[in-house]
């Protein structure tokens, strides 16, 4: 790209990377995305919790559609600032300390939530709990991707990715057998559970990536060591410890020369990426119903295909990211994805399996390019703006999750058909698939800066 490459900009302390590489005990790293991915489950389970316990607050409450969708709204509204905001605290202030604060105050609201006594106070409770849940994501992505070895990076990175997805999944199944008979409440009760887990990730250094970027390269010597590095792995070069620190990171850092064509190529994705897939997780069930007249057992059933599905996408990419690379799983996944959706508005509406068909494999091709996203933009920004860039980029998937229901019912209003919306859908994800071909770089294996 004509603006250069945003992991260009510096040379990185790529002695860590050496290290993170070489020889040791790494017992202690081996454990991050296991500790990081158990509470990134619960992020999961409290960012989608409140799909399944709407219909009975609904009706405990009394709530119009309006007032419903709010509590929607809240959340993901919550999400998108923290995203922003606590990525750049992130880069000031360390990823841990950050992440364990927002780990904790996650959790504490998941349990005023069940507690809640009236709308508004869910309504502020939800808003409040987006900022944590919004903030903790892309902070516990940047850890991870920054203590992984560059060989398997990819599998390592899947151990957390696939526990962070299975909360989505987790909560469907819970909710379906418990929200029935026992009401709302427990289920975000459950959201206190990482209070439990959060004492156990203290094992857990600093990013030695981060102590480095920011000139500490003592503390950044006995991160290493503490996450298994063999004695003497660990050389600093001579420049790293003349190494200047930031006080701050500025937003304009990500519209550097150096960063910011690569920066746009990712906010593109990363927005036509999550048009699709949250506009096919969240409106699907109600076109089966709606349109299609699928009896809702049926539409639901629809719905387990895909997520058990979607469960297994991050375990088949574990096992062959670092082989095939980043790029091939995407950009085949939203191609045929978008392909798939296309060919929706083709059929009868009296075709159900067939468009039920399309749908899923519309759904499970953009999740592969969803999942893909995480990694390859940990990858392609250095150290120094990296949980920044992925705050931004969360928050650009949330603004995409927020304007879903605008777009999707706004069509739905105007037309009174299905047509436009595989047409929107399907565009959108060939157009992602475009930017992957077109504009994008392979990151396996290479050193992160």
């Amino acid at each position: 790209m004509a603006e250069g490459r945003a992991a260009d900009i510096g040379t990185g302390p790529s002695w860590v990377g050496q290290a993170l590489d070489g020889t040791g005990d790494w017992k202690v790293r081996t454990r991050a995305p296991f500790l990081l991915g158990l509470l990134m489950l619960f992020d999961s389970w409290d960012s989608i919790v409140i799909a399944y316990a709407l219909p009975v607050i609904i009706a405990d409450w009394t709530l119009s559609p309006l007032a419903a969708g709010s509590l929607i709204s809240a959340g993901y509204g919550g999400q998108l600032v923290g995203a922003i905001f606590f990525g750049s605290v992130a880069e000031r202030y360390g990823r841990l300390p950050i992440l364990r604060w927002l780990v904790a105050i996650m959790s504490v609201l998941a349990g005023f939530c069940a507690i809640a006594d009236s709308y508004n106070h869910l309504l502020v409770i939800r808003l409040v709990q987006g900022f944590a849940i919004g903030g903790a994501l892309p902070i516990a992505i940047t850890y991870v991707n920054e203590v992984a070895p560059n060989a398997t990076r990819g599998r390592f990175f899947g151990n957390f990715q696939f526990l962070m997805i299975a909360g989505f999944g987790l909560a469907s199944v819970v909710s379906a057998l418990v929200v029935p008979d026992y009401g709302w409440r427990p289920v975000f009760a459950v959201g206190l559970i990482p209070l439990l887990i959060l004492p156990f990730t203290f094992m857990l250094p600093e990013s030695p990536r981060w102590l480095a970027a920011r000139g500490r390269i003592a503390d950044a010597v006995k991160a290493l060591a503490r996450l298994g590095c063999g004695e003497g792995q660990a050389r600093p070069g001579v420049d790293a410890a003349n190494q200047p620190a930031e006080a701050r990171v500025p937003f304009a850092l990500l519209l550097a020369p150096g960063v910011r064509g690569e920066f746009v190529t990712m906010l593109l994705l990363w927005f036509l990426t999550y048009l699709v897939s949250f506009g096919l997780t969240t409106w699907m069930p109600s076109l089966y119903v709606g349109v299609f007249k699928v009896p809702l057992k049926e539409a639901l059933s629809f719905g387990f295909i895909t997520s058990t599905i979607m469960i297994l996408v991050p375990l088949l990419l574990r096992q062959t990211i670092d082989r095939v690379g980043r790029r091939p799983p995407a950009l085949i996944g939203t191609a045929l994805g978008g392909i798939a959706l296309f060919g929706i508005p083709f059929l009868p509406i009296s075709a159900v399996p067939m468009v039920a068909t399309l749908a899923i494999t519309g759904a499970v091709g953009i999740a592969f390019g969803a999942m893909v996203l995480w990694p390859y933009s940990a990858e392609i920004f250095e150290t120094r703006i990296r949980s920044l860039a992925l705050g931004t980029m969360s928050s650009t998937a949330r603004a995409a999750s927020m304007l879903t229901p605008l777009l999707v019912g706004g069509i739905l209003q105007a037309t009174g058909s299905v047509t436009y919306i595989f047409l929107t859908f399907g565009a959108a994800s060939v157009l992602a698939a475009l930017i992957w071909i077109f504009l994008t770089r392979e990151t396996a294996g290479r050193e992160i800066a």
